[in-house]
């Protein structure tokens, strides 16, 4: 059996200030909105999290809708910047042809004053004959980050209209 490394990237411009994109960052187990019909199609749905993921040495565990879980280990931070993390032990659907082994969040703030949002997964294929499907799985891949990107976006707008409201009623 011959593993063949390969990494999924996805970057999201987001109209905030880098530090408040910071403040909702947040791995595809911790969102608050249902998966895509087509994520929860190919993919399990995470179910319930145990565990911390902030601070270097946490870790978090993930059951999953197919009775999988998958356990993270934070690998690194730079507060404010990115979150590094190692996947430590899976039993999803596809552990066996497709190994999960961490990735990263960085949070980059752009010149005129918003930021971009960049994610990275790293995983192998552990037969060569699942090469052919890599497109898919990155696809796939890039699926999940821009849903947590999206409730990132949309944790964002509703710390802004809870502003707008507290303001509107103060005035």
């Amino acid at each position: 059996m011959t593993a063949s490394h390969s990494v999924a990237e996805t970057t999201l411009r987001i109209a905030c200030r880098a530090e408040d994109a910071w403040n909702t960052v947040c791995f595809y187990e911790h969102i608050r909105r249902k998966p895509s019909l087509f994520l929860r199609s190919v993919l399990p749905v995470p179910m319930y999290t145990t565990g911390c993921a902030g601070n270097v040495g946490d870790m978090s565990r993930c059951l999953y809708s197919d009775g999988g879980y998958l356990a993270k280990r934070i690998t690194g931070v730079i507060p404010g910047e990115r979150i590094e993390f190692e996947v430590i032990e899976h039993s999803i659907r596809y552990c066996h042809s497709i190994a999960l082994k961490g990735g990263s969040i960085s949070v980059i703030a752009d010149q005129d004053g918003d930021c971009s949002v960049h994610m990275l997964t790293r995983y192998e294929l552990q037969s060569r004959w699942l090469r052919p499907l890599r497109p898919f799985i990155e696809f796939t891949i890039s699926a999940m980050h821009r849903i947590v990107m999206r409730d990132m976006q949309e944790r964002l707008e509703a710390r802004d209209t809870n502003r707008l409201c507290a303001s509107s009623s103060s005035a």
